[in-house]
């Protein structure tokens, strides 16, 4: 059987399948943390984030070590503990969809990228 790997795809005799285990590209994450919104209305300049925040500038930026396994609640409680953002008020982020705790990093697709990147908004 001829077969080839694509990243988690993988492809045999001309069927694909996903395989059981993709590889987890990095160990570390890059966290962007963003001001979330305050009021009603966008600031002067800005709504982003389906107006969850007025700047696209971030407040901090910081890598986190993680692995594909990980659910997001595990990732949420590591970054609390290194940074100081509260677990249960952390909004992670990634591809516009906000990440619900019970799913793993690498059910969500962190898995199929070269440089991982969340966007953490906090919730006001």
């Amino acid at each position: 059987q001829a077969s080839a790997a694509f990243g988690d795809l993988r492809v045999v005799s001309g069927h694909s399948f996903f395989a059981e285990m993709a590889v987890f590209a990095n160990t570390s994450i890059t966290i962007k943390v963003l001001e979330p919104r305050i009021g009603e209305k966008p600031q002067e300049g800005g709504d982003y984030y389906w107006g969850m925040v007025d700047q696209a500038a971030p407040k901090d930026v910081f890598l986190i070590k993680a692995t594909g396994a990980m659910k997001v609640k595990e990732l949420k409680a590591a970054i609390a503990k290194e940074k100081g953002y509260a677990a249960e008020s952390q909004r992670l982020m990634y591809f516009g969809g906000e990440l619900e705790d019970s799913r793993t990093l690498e059910s969500a697709g962190m898995c199929n990228t070269d440089d991982p990147l969340l966007h953490l908004i906090p919730k006001a």
